[in-house]
């Protein structure tokens, strides 16, 4: 199903496409490479390629796909990373973040960003 979960086949992954896959309370995040890999960040490796089959690791993968205009700038972005990868920090680099610079030039985490307003919330529910 294109933009949805898939299992089986991976025909519809396009290099600069941004995977994920589910891991518990969170989602892994990684770049659809140019040769058919993945451009993920985790914390034993830090930023590196792996097969398809390695990122899902049993686990279904959601595409979101990336327009073809941001294709050179994946290129580059993800040839820099490669060439001088970064260890992981959840906090500073993690898989979002690595996605994201390497998709969009800027390292974000929107999923650290929404459970960090979460924990602000319990903090002031539990303060009042």
């Amino acid at each position: 199903m294109i933009g949805g979960l898939m299992s089986a086949s991976y025909a519809i992954i396009r290099p600069g496409d941004i995977l994920k896959r589910n891991k518990g309370l969170h989602e892994h995040v990684g770049v659809a490479w140019f040769d058919g890999r993945v451009l993920h960040n985790s914390p034993r490796l830090g930023e590196h390629l792996s097969s398809v089959d390695e990122f899902a690791a049993g686990r279904a993968i959601r595409v979101q796909p990336t327009p073809a205009r941001y294709r050179d700038r994946v290129l580059a972005q993800g040839t820099a990373v490669l060439r001088a990868p970064r260890g992981y920090h959840l906090l500073r680099n993690n898989c979002e973040h690595t996605a994201h610079y390497v998709v969009h030039g800027r390292p974000t985490s929107p999923q650290l960003l929404a459970w960090t307003v979460i924990a602000l919330f319990g903090a002031f529910v539990a303060l009042r």
